[in-house]
C-alpha cells in the first residue's frame, strides 16, 4: 500500500529550520493546542503536491507561507516542504522511495518563485499532478479536508454541491473537448458561410445565363435545322415534281384506254339488267305462294326442341353413371360380405372342430397318459426294493467312475489350456514386438503434429485478444452511439412540442385577427383590401377588453375601398368555397343616427363614447362609427345601471348593457378571439432557433444510424472473426489435448506392451514346464477309469437291472408325453378363444356392409325412377321433333327449289346494276379527270425547268421519315418565326455557363463535404454530451450509494442524495437529503449544526470512496461534532484506515483515543512549532 512516509518542512508557516515528521500505514492523530501550528503540517502538504491554492493554505499569498521571523532576519526568505511516499507496493517502481519537494524564494522586493522537485529533479506542476494521478492522488479530489471543506459543503448552494460530483466524473474534460469541437464547427461553419455566399452568387450567374445559353442553343439548333430543312424542301420538290410529271403521263395514257373499256361495259350490262328484271317478278310470285313464313315458324320450334332434348340426355348420362357407380359399389359391398361370410363359416368350422373332436380326444388322451405314469411308477418302486445289493455294488461303481472323471477331466482341460495357452503366448509375443515399434513410430508423428498446432496456438492467442479489443471498442461506440440515438430522439420530442406549440399559439394569434376566410382574402393580394377592422384601429390597454367586447364579431370584417372590391371578395370566397365574410366599402357604408349623449357628461362612471376611444385614421371613421354606434363606456356596472334602455353600455370589465334591457357579464374573458392591434412576432425567433435545432438533430440522427449500422456491420464481422478465431483456437486446443492424451495413452501402453512381453515370456515357460507334468499323469488316471467302466459294464448285465433301467426310460417317456398333452390341450383352448373374436368382428364387419347396401339400393331406385321419366320425356320429346322435321321437310319440297332460284336471280341483278352504275360513274370521272391531267402535265414541265437552277450540289440524303414536303414548308415557317423570335441572342453565354457551371459543382461537392464535416462534429458533441452524461450517472450514482451506507452508519438514520432535475441534471443542483433517527426527513438546510457536519463529512467519505486514495488528511472535522458522533466518525476513519493512510488533526479524546498513534505538536519557547510523538 502506498503511504506518506516522512513530511519535512523548512520554514513553513510556524515551523522555524527543519523539522522532519515521520508517519505509518494506518491511522494517526496529530494534536496540541490552538495555534500550535498542527494545521500546517496538512498546509504543508498542500503546498508540496500543488493541491491548493494559497488561500486554501489560509495565506493571501505565496510569501506569507514563509516563517515570518526568518523571513525579517534576512534580505531573502525561503520555505521548502518534503513529501516522500513509500511505493514499494507499486509493480514499475525502481525504488522504495518516492519524494515530492516544493521550494519556494522570497526576494526583498516581494517578488518570489516557486520551484517542484521530483526525487530532486525540477518539474511542472503539471508533470506533478500526472505523476500524483498514478499514485490516485487527484487536486480536485478530496485528500485532503481542511476545516473549511465542511462548512463550505454545508454553506454551498445545490448547483456548487452538484459540480463537485461534476469534478469527480471528469465532466470538465468532456467539456473541454465539446468546447473544443465546437470551435471547429464554427470554423467550419465559416467556410460554409463563405463557400454558400459564393455559391448563391454563381447560382444567380448561372440562373441568368442558363436563359441565354438556353436561348443561345435553341437559337444554334433552330438556325442549323432551318437551312438543311431549306435544302430538303428543294430536293423534295424537285423530286415530287419528276415523280409528279411521270404520274401525270401514266395517268392520261392509262385514262384513254379505260374510257373505251368501260364503254363497252355499260351496253353489255344494259341488256342483262332487262332480263334478270322479268325473271324476277316471276320468281317472287311463286314464292309467296308457297308459304315462307309458316317455314321460318317451323324451324325456330326444331331448335328448341332439339335444345330440351339435348339437356334431357345429359340428365339421363349423369343418372346412368351414378346408377353405374352405385351397382359397383354395392357390387364391392356383398363381395365383402360374402368373403366375411366364408371366413365366418371357416371359423365356425374350426370352433365346432375344436370344441368336438379335438379338446375332447385331448382330454381323454392327458388322462390316459397321467394313468399309465402312474402304473409304470408302482412297477419301478417294486423292482427297486427286489435289487437293493445290487443297486449298492452299481452305486459304488458309479461313484468310482465319477471320481476318476472328476480328477481326469480338470487334467485334461488343464492340458488343453496350457497347450492353448502357450500358442497364445508365442502369438501375443510376436505381435507385441511389432507393436511396439508400431508404437515407436505414432508416437514420433503425434509429437511433431502437437508442436504445429502449438505454433498455431501461440499465433492465435494475440489474434483473438486483438479482435476482442477491438470488438469491445465497436460496442463501446455503439452503446455510445445509441444512447446519443435515445437522448436526441428524446430531445426531438421535446423540441417539436415546443415547437407545435409555438405553432398552436401563432395559429391561435392568426385565428384571432379573422376566420379562415377572411385571411385567405388578406394573403390573396386583391387590391382594395384595406384589412380587418381589428387590425385597422389601437386603443389604450385599460379600454381593450371593453371596446373588443362591444364591437364583437364586428371586429373581423373586411374593410375595403368601395362596393366592387367587396363583390369581387365574395366571387373569391364562392370560387374556392372557403366560407363566409361581410365586407364594409368606404364608399358606401352608413353608420346609423347617433343618439343624443350630453345628458351623459357628467353621470357617475361615465368615461366617453365608444368609438372616441379607438385611435384610426379619418377615413376609417364610418367605419368605427358603424361598428360601435351610440354605445357609450362606463366605469362599472353599478355606475351603468341608472342608465339601462337608455343607452348601450359597456363597462371596463366587459358587461354589456343592451338597451333592450339584457345584461351580458361574468367572469373576464380568455380573451382567445379578435383583438385591437397586431400580434408581436416576437415568437418567430424561438420558433426558428427550434426548427434549426430540430433539423440538426435530424442530419445527426441520420448520421448517427449510419454510424450505428456501420458500427453493427463491424461488430458482426468482428464476431464472426472471434468467433472462428476463438473455434480454431478450441479446436486446436482440443486436438493439442488430444494429441496430448494420445501420446500419455502410447507412452503407457508401450511400457504396458514392455511389461506385459516379460511376464507373457516367463508364464509360457511355466506353462510348459506344467504342461509336461501333466503329460505323465494324464495316461495312468485314464487306465483306472477303463478298468472301472468295465466292471460296471458287466454289472449292468445282470436281467434284474436291464429291467429296472427299462421300467425308468419307460417313466420318463410317459412323463414327457403326459406334459406334451397338456401343452396342446392349453393351446387348443386359446385358439378357440382367438376364434370366437375374430367371429364377433366380422360378424359386426358385415352387418356394416349390408347397412351401406341397402343406402345404395335406394339411390339406385331413386335413379332408375328418374331414368325412366327421362326417358319418357326424351320420347315425347323425339315425338315432337319428327313431327316439326316432317312439316319443314314438307314445306322445304313445295319452297326449295324455286326460293334458291328467286334468291339467286335477285342477287345477279342487283350485281349488274352496281356494275352499270359504278361504269358509268368512272366514265364521267375520267373525262374530267384526262382534261385535268394534261393541264398539270405542262405546269409541272415548266416548275421543273425553273427548280432544277437551284438544287444543291451534291443533292442530300433525306431521312424516309422527313419525305412529307408539305411538313417541311410548315417546319421551316414556324422555325423561321421562332428564330426571329429569339433575337438578339447572346452566343457567348454557351461557354460562359459551362464554366460556371463547373465551378458551382466544385462548390456544391465542397459545400457536401462541409455539411458532412459539421454533421460528424455535432455528432461528436452529441457522443461527448452522452459520455458525459453516462459519467456523471455512474459517479453519481456510486456516490448516492456510499452516501446512504455511510450515513446510515454515522448518524443511525437514512439519507441520500437528490437532484434537482433527474432528467437534465446539469440544468440544476445536488441537494443533501437526510432523515436522522427520531427525526423527520430533512435537507441540509434545515438540519441542525452536529447534523449538517455528519451530513457533509458522509457526503465527503462518500466522495473518497469513490475515488480512493492511498492517503487521507482530515483537519479538525470533528470540531462541530459531540462526543458520541465523534466516537462514531472515529470508528468510520479506523475502519477506513484498513485500505489508507489516514492522517488526522482532532482535540477530541475518542478520536485520539480511536487512532494508532498520536503525533503531539507544540510551541517551542513560544515562537516555533515543535512535534512530539506520542505512542499509544
Amino acid at each position: 500500500m502506498v503511504y506518506i512516509k516522512k513530511v519535512e518542512l523548512s520554514h513553513f508557516k510556524s515551523f522555524g529550520g527543519t523539522t522532519p515528521i515521520p508517519f505509518l500505514p494506518g491511522f494517526t492523530v496529530v494534536s496540541g493546542p490552538n495555534g500550535s501550528g498542527k494545521s500546517n503540517i496538512l498546509d504543508a502538504l498542500l503546498f508540496c503536491l500543488g493541491l491548493a491554492t494559497s488561500k486554501g493554505m489560509r495565506a493571501e499569498r505565496l510569501p506569507d507561507l514563509v516563517n515570518h521571523s526568518y523571513n525579517n532576519q534576512r534580505h531573502s526568505a525561503e520555505a521548502s516542504v518534503s513529501v516522500t511516499f513509500d511505493v514499494a507496493d507499486i509493480p514499475d517502481a525502481t525504488d522504495r522511495d518516492w519524494t515530492v519537494s516544493r521550494r519556494l524564494k522570497v526576494a526583498k522586493g516581494g517578488s518570489y518563485t516557486s520551484t517542484y522537485y521530483i526525487n530532486g529533479e525540477t518539474c511542472t506542476v503539471s508533470e506533478l499532478h500526472d505523476q500524483l494521478n498514478r499514485l490516485r492522488i487527484y487536486p480536485e479530489g478530496y485528500n485532503v479536508v481542511l476545516q473549511g471543506d465542511v462548512t463550505r459543503i454545508i454553506s454551498m448552494n445545490a448547483k456548487e454541491r452538484r459540480e463537485i460530483i461534476d469534478e469527480l466524473a471528469g465532466v470538465a474534460e468532456f467539456d473541454r473537448k465539446i468546447e473544443k469541437t465546437k470551435e471547429n464547427i464554427d470554423s467550419v461553419k465559416e467556410r460554409e458561410e463563405r463557400c454558400q455566399i459564393i455559391a448563391t452568387e454563381l447560382q444567380k450567374s448561372l440562373e441568368k445565363l442558363a436563359l441565354d445559353r438556353i436561348k443561345a442553343e435553341k437559337y444554334q439548333k433552330l438556325k442549323a435545322q432551318v437551312q438543311e430543312k431549306q435544302q430538303w424542301e428543294i430536293v423534295l420538290h424537285w423530286q415530287n415534281l419528276q415523280q409528279r410529271c411521270q404520274q401525270v403521263q401514266g395517268q392520261i395514257q392509262a385514262g384513254e384506254r379505260e374510257k373505251q373499256v368501260l364503254t363497252e361495259t355499260i351496253a353489255n350490262l344494259s341488256e342483262q339488267i332487262a332480263q334478270n328484271s322479268q325473271e324476277l317478278e316471276k320468281l317472287n310470285q311463286q314464292v309467296k305462294a308457297f308459304g315462307e313464313d309458316e317455314h321460318l315458324s317451323l324451324t325456330s320450334r326444331l331448335a328448341s326442341q332439339q335444345a330440351k332434348r339435348q339437356q334431357q340426355q345429359q340428365r339421363q348420362k349423369e343418372l346412368e353413371n351414378l346408377e353405374k357407380e352405385s351397382k359397383a359399389q354395392k357390387n364391392r359391398l356383398l363381395e365383402e360380405i360374402n368373403r366375411y361370410n366364408l371366413e365366418l363359416n371357416q371359423i365356425t368350422a374350426q370352433k365346432s372342430r375344436l370344441e368336438t373332436e379335438i379338446l375332447p380326444s385331448l382330454l381323454r388322451t392327458t388322462e390316459t397318459a397321467r394313468e399309465t405314469l402312474e402304473t409304470y411308477r408302482l412297477q419301478a418302486s417294486s423292482l427297486a426294493e427286489a435289487s437293493e445289493a445290487w443297486v449298492k455294488e452299481q452305486s459304488d461303481l458309479s461313484r468310482n467312475i465319477t471320481r476318476l472323471q472328476e480328477q481326469l477331466n480338470p487334467y485334461r482341460s488343464q492340458r488343453a489350456q496350457l497347450t492353448e495357452r502357450c500358442d497364445r503366448l508365442q502369438t501375443n509375443i510376436v505381435e507385441a514386438g511389432q507393436r511396439l515399434q508400431e508404437l515407436e513410430q505414432v508416437n514420433r508423428t503425434k509429437a511433431e503434429e502437437s508442436q504445429e498446432i502449438l505454433q498455431k496456438i501461440n499465433q492465435l492467442a494475440p489474434d483473438i485478444q486483438n479482435l476482442a479489443q477491438k470488438l469491445t471498442i465497436a460496442e463501446q461506440n455503439r452503446v455510445i452511439s445509441q444512447d446519443t440515438q435515445k437522448r436526441l430522439l428524446k430531445e426531438q420530442r421535446d423540441k417539436q412540442r415546443e415547437l407545435d406549440k409555438l405553432e398552436a399559439t401563432k395559429q391561435a394569434q392568426q385565428e384571432a385577427q379573422g376566420t379562415y376566410a377572411t385571411q385567405i382574402l388578406l394573403q390573396s393580394d386583391l387590391p382594395g383590401i384595406c384589412g380587418l377592422v381589428a387590425q385597422l384601429g389601437e386603443v389604450e390597454e385599460r379600454y381593450q377588453i371593453a371596446l373588443e367586447i362591444a364591437a364583437g364579431g364586428r371586429l373581423g370584417h373586411v374593410v375595403v375601398q368601395d362596393d366592387s372590391v367587396a363583390a369581387a371578395g365574395i366571387a373569391l370566397l364562392k370560387q374556392r368555397r372557403i366560407g363566409r365574410a361581410t365586407f364594409l366599402p368606404l364608399n358606401k357604408i352608413r353608420p346609423s343616427r347617433p343618439q343624443d349623449i350630453s345628458s351623459l357628461r357628467h353621470a357617475r362612471g361615465y368615461l366617453d363614447l365608444a368609438v372616441n376611444l379607438v385611435k384610426f385614421q379619418p377615413q376609417y371613421r364610418e367605419v368605427f362609427n358603424y361598428i360601435f354606434g351610440s354605445t357609450v363606456v362606463f366605469d362599472d356596472i353599478d355606475s351603468a345601471r341608472y342608465y339601462i334602455n337608455q343607452y348601450r353600455i359597456v363597462t371596463l370589465d366587459g358587461e354589456l348593457l343592451e338597451m333592450t334591457g339584457a345584461m351580458t357579464g361574468g367572469s373576464k374573458p380568455t380573451r382567445s378571439g379578435l383583438r385591437f392591434g397586431k400580434i408581436s412576432a416576437k415568437e418567430s425567433s424561438e420558433a426558428e432557433s427550434l426548427r434549426e435545432r430540430l433539423a440538426e438533430i435530424d442530419r445527426i440522427l441520420t448520421r448517427n444510424e449510419e454510424k450505428i449500422t456501420q458500427v453493427n456491420n463491424l461488430i458482426s464481422q468482428l464476431t464472426q472473426q472471434l468467433t472462428e478465431s476463438r473455434q480454431s483456437h478450441r479446436e486446436n486446443q482440443l486436438s493439442l489435448q488430444q494429441l496430448s492424451k494420445d501420446l500419455e495413452r502410447l507412452t503407457t501402453e508401450k511400457e504396458d506392451l514392455t511389461r506385459q512381453l516379460s511376464g507373457q515370456q516367463e508364464e509360457i515357460t511355466i506353462s510348459r514346464q506344467r504342461l509336461e507334468v501333466l503329460t505323465r499323469e494324464i495316461p495312468q488316471l485314464e487306465l483306472s477309469l477303463q478298468q472301472e467302466q468295465e466292471k460296471l459294464t458287466a454289472l449292468e448285465a445282470n436281467h434284474n437291472h436291464s429291467e429296472w433301467q427299462q421300467v425308468q426310460g419307460i417313466i420318463r417317456a410317459q412323463e414327457l408325453e403326459l406334459q406334451t398333452q397338456e401343452n396342446h390341450l392349453v393351446t387348443v383352448r386359446e385358439q378357440l378363444k382367438d376364434l370366437q373374436s375374430q367371429q364377433i368382428r366380422l360378424e359386426e364387419k358385415s352387418q356394416e356392409s349390408a347397412d351401406r347396401i341397402i343406402e345404395i339400393e335406394k339411390i339406385i331406385t331413386d335413379a332408375v325412377n328418374q331414368r325412366n321419366i327421362g326417358n319418357l320425356e326424351i320420347e315425347k320429346l323425339d315425338h315432337n321433333i319428327l313431327e316439326i322435321n316432317q312439316a319443314l321437310q314438307q314445306l322445304s319440297r313445295q319452297l326449295g327449289e324455286t326460293k334458291q332460284k328467286r334468291d339467286q336471280s335477285e342477287t345477279v341483278l342487283r350485281q349488274q346494276q352496281n356494275q352499270q352504275q359504278q361504269a358509268i360513274w368512272q366514265s364521267e370521272k375520267l373525262v374530267n379527270n384526262q382534261e385535268e391531267r394534261q393541264a398539270l402535265l405542262t405546269t409541272l414541265q415548266t416548275e421543273i425547268s425553273q427548280l432544277e437552277r437551284d438544287l444543291p450540289n451534291p443533292l442530300p440524303e433525306i431521312p424516309e421519315s422527313e419525305r412529307d414536303f408539305e411538313k417541311i414548308q410548315s417546319d421551316i415557317r414556324q422555325l423561321q418565326k421562332k428564330l426571329a423570335a429569339l433575337e438578339p441572342v447572346n452566343m457567348l453565354a454557351l461557354e460562359e455557363h459551362q464554366k460556371t457551371k463547373e465551378r458551382l459543382d466544385e462548390l456544391s461537392e465542397k459545400l457536401q463535404t462541409l455539411e458532412g464535416e459539421r454533421t460528424e462534429l455535432l455528432l461528436r458533441i452529441e457522443n461527448f454530451t452522452t459520455l458525459r452524461f453516462n459519467a456523471f450517472q455512474e459517479a453519481f450514482t456510486a456516490v448516492n450509494e456510499n452516501f446512504k451506507t455511510i450515513f446510515a452508519t454515522l448518524s443511525d438514520g437514512d439519507g441520500y442524495l437528490q437532484l434537482e432535475d433527474e432528467n437534465d441534471p446539469f440544468n440544476g443542483g445536488l441537494n443533501l437529503v437526510a432523515h436522522p433517527k427520531g427525526k423527520p426527513v430533512q435537507r441540509l438546510s434545515s438540519m441542525s449544526g452536529g447534523e449538517k457536519s455528519l451530513t457533509a463529512l458522509s457526503f465527503i467519505f462518500s466522495l473518497q470512496r469513490y475515488r480512493p486514495s492511498p492517503f487521507y488528511a482530515f483537519d479538525e472535522v470533528d470540531m462541530f461534532l459531540d462526543g458520541a458522533n465523534v466516537e462514531k466518525l472515529a470508528k468510520m476513519i479506523q475502519k477506513q484506515a484498513q485500505q489508507a493512510q489516514f492522517i488526522v488533526v482532532s482535540l477530541r479524546r475518542p478520536m485520539i483515543e480511536a487512532s494508532e498513534r498520536t503525533i503531539g505538536v507544540t510551541q517551542a519557547r513560544g515562537t516555533h512549532t515543535q512535534v512530539l510523538g506520542i505512542k499509544v
